[in-house]
């Protein structure tokens, strides 16, 4: 059997608990080890940026159409 190699001996763990009323109860844990923040981290970086880039690829969008749309007005 092959035995696997803990990466990180330190871990990060969180508990939440949220009570709405009487019936409902929510109750949280997570665990992560430092690597797994780092992956966390790179990945929400990599949805902002991409994000940042579709706002303004929509931006040069709808100022292309406006232009476009002034272009076909008849002239006087």
């Amino acid at each position: 059997m092959r035995s696997f190699k803990r990466l990180s001996k330190d871990r990060q763990t969180a508990n939440a608990s949220v009570q709405l009323g009487n019936w409902v109860k929510l109750d949280a844990r997570t665990d992560f080890s430092p690597t797994g923040l780092i992956a966390v981290g790179v990945l929400v970086s990599g949805i902002l940026l991409s994000t940042s880039v579709l706002v303004a690829a929509a931006g040069r969008a709808k100022a292309r159409r406006l232009a476009a749309r002034d272009d076909r007005k008849l002239l006087p």
